[in-house]
């Protein structure tokens, strides 16, 4: 019986570790989470806090104000269908605050995410490809059916003197 009382109290302690933190967060932030909890997983030993922000700006607002008051940087990050089509973003944290595992989010759209956290260049482009056009990179095969070229539309050169005296005008 000692071994349960044991695991008993440890998971106690964690609870209330996870509790408190729930709830001294809560106290600080400016916008409320629409939902605030210590929980374990099935496959923890131990409680972790979350917070559930919600919809739109203001609860990704409420984000950041949670990672400022925790010293973390929010992320950003894609939310697609079963298909792969892109729909939101969900703005968040995750990190360890006095050994306890924490996570804040909230679904945004697009404008909200741009608005939040503006994109890196790098990720723009890997999030939105329609937005950037790439030519084929050439390759090298054995097979001439397997190789990839690039496309190279001539222009004349009486259009580019053309074009170019029409634009100084």
């Amino acid at each position: 019986m000692t071994t349960k009382t044991t695991q008993q109290d440890a998971a106690r302690a964690s609870y209330l570790r996870a509790r408190t933190l729930v709830d001294r967060l809560v106290d600080q932030v400016p916008t409320l989470p629409n939902a605030a909890e210590a929980h374990r997983s099935f496959a923890l030993d131990s409680y972790e806090a979350r917070l559930h922000f919600g919809v739109g700006l203001d609860a990704g607002r409420g984000v950041l104000e949670t990672a400022t008051l925790v010293d973390t940087e929010p992320v950003r990050e894609a939310k697609h269908n079963g298909k792969g089509a892109l729909i939101a973003y969900w703005i968040g944290l995750r990190t360890v605050v006095d050994g306890v595992p924490l996570s804040a989010w909230a679904l945004t759209n697009a404008a909200d995410a741009d608005t939040l956290l503006p994109p890196a260049e790098d990720t723009n482009a890997a999030e939105s490809p329609e937005t950037t056009a790439t030519q084929p990179i050439p390759t090298v095969s054995a097979d001439p059916a397997a190789v990839v070229a690039p496309a190279i539309t001539p222009v004349p050169l009486a259009a580019m003197t053309t074009a170019a005296s029409e634009t100084r005008a």
